[in-house]
C-alpha cells in the first residue's frame, strides 16, 4: 500500500529573492491612493483661499466703515490710501479740521515725496508775502512788537494745503488684501477718470476722503488677483467695492461691475 504524498510547500518560490522594486499591483494601488488623497485635499485648499479673500475683502469694507465712524466722532477729516501693486492701505489725518477737495479733478493722486515738495514750496513762496507785508514795528507803550498785518497772511491756514500723516494707534496699523491680490483700478469723486495701474506705474496709488460732516466720496475699487508682481491675473474673477457716501459702508460684490462714480453722483 502507497504512502499518502505529502502536500508540497511552495518553498522554493518563497526563497527566490526580490529585486526592490514595485510590482504592478502595488504601483497602481499607490497611485490610486494618491489621486483620492489629492481629489480629497483640492477642495479643502480651495475653500481655505476663499475664505482668507472673504477676510482680506471684507476687513477692507469694514476699514472704510470705520474711517466713517471716526472721522465723524472726532471731527476731523482723514483718508484712506491705497498702494496699488501690494494691496497695503492705512489711515491717514489731516492737520486741520478745515479741508475741501475743491472742484477741479485730478488725473492721479500725488505720491509721498510729491506732497512734502509741494509744501516746501509753497512755504518758499509765502515768504514773498510775508517780505511784502512789511517788518514788525514797536509799541511806544509796551515796547512789545507788533506783527504787520495782511489779509493774505492771515489765510495762511487756510491757503495751505492740509499736512497728513498717519494714524499712530494699533488699532489702525498698516492692513493689506495682499500678498495674492492686488488693486487693479480705482476711482474717487476727486479723480477725473480711474485711476489704473497700467497707467500710473508701480508706485501708483489713491485716496478716499472721509469728512467730519459724515460723508464719504463715492468711490469703486477693482481687486484683482495676482499673476505677477504688477499683473492682474484675468483668468480669475475680480472683485468690485463701492462705497455708500453718507452711509459710510462699502459693498463687495464678485465679478467687474462698471460704475461711474461722476455720473452716479451727478443723477
Amino acid at each position: 500500500m502507497r504512502k499518502p504524498l505529502k502536500p508540497q510547500h511552495s518553498a522554493s518560490v518563497a526563497a527566490v529573492p526580490r529585486d526592490g522594486g514595485f510590482s504592478l499591483i502595488e504601483v497602481i494601488i499607490v497611485m490610486a491612493l494618491m489621486a483620492f488623497v489629492y481629489s480629497v485635499a483640492l477642495p479643502q485648499f480651495n475653500m481655505r483661499s476663499g475664505a482668507e479673500t472673504a477676510t482680506k475683502l471684507n476687513g477692507l469694507a469694514g476699514d472704510i466703515r470705520g474711517a466713517f465712524d471716526l472721522a465723524v466722532l472726532t471731527g476731523k477729516p482723514y483718508r484712506l490710501v491705497i498702494q496699488f501693486n501690494s494691496g497695503d492701505y492705512w489711515l491717514e489725518e489731516a492737520d486741520q479740521s478745515n479741508f475741501s477737495l475743491g472742484s477741479d479733478k485730478i488725473d492721479r493722486d500725488p505720491g509721498e515725496q510729491e506732497e512734502k515738495d509741494e509744501a516746501i514750496a509753497f512755504d518758499s513762496k509765502f515768504n514773498d508775502y510775508i517780505e511784502m507785508a512789511g517788518t514788525a514795528v514797536s509799541d511806544p507803550k509796551s515796547g512789545k512788537e507788533i506783527p504787520p498785518e495782511s489779509p493774505v497772511l492771515a489765510a495762511k491756514s487756510q491757503l495751505k494745503r492740509a499736512h497728513w500723516s498717519r494714524v499712530d494707534s494699533l488699532e489702525w496699523a498698516s492692513r493689506s488684501i495682499g500678498p495674492h491680490m492686488m488693486v487693479k483700478a480705482m476711482q474717487a469723486e476727486h479723480h477725473g477718470h480711474k485711476q489704473d495701474l497700467s497707467e500710473i506705474g508701480p508706485e501708483a496709488r489713491a485716496m478716499i476722503y472721509f469728512f467730519p460732516s459724515g460723508y464719504v466720496e463715492r468711490a469703486v475699487i477693482y481687486i484683482y488677483f495676482k499673476k505677477d508682481e504688477l499683473v492682474p491675473d484675468e483668468t480669475q474673477e475680480p472683485y468690485t467695492i463701492v462705497t455708500n457716501p453718507y452711509e459710510g459702508v462699502a459693498e463687495v460684490t464678485p465679478g467687474y461691475h462698471d460704475y461711474d462714480v461722476q455720473h452716479d453722483k451727478d443723477n
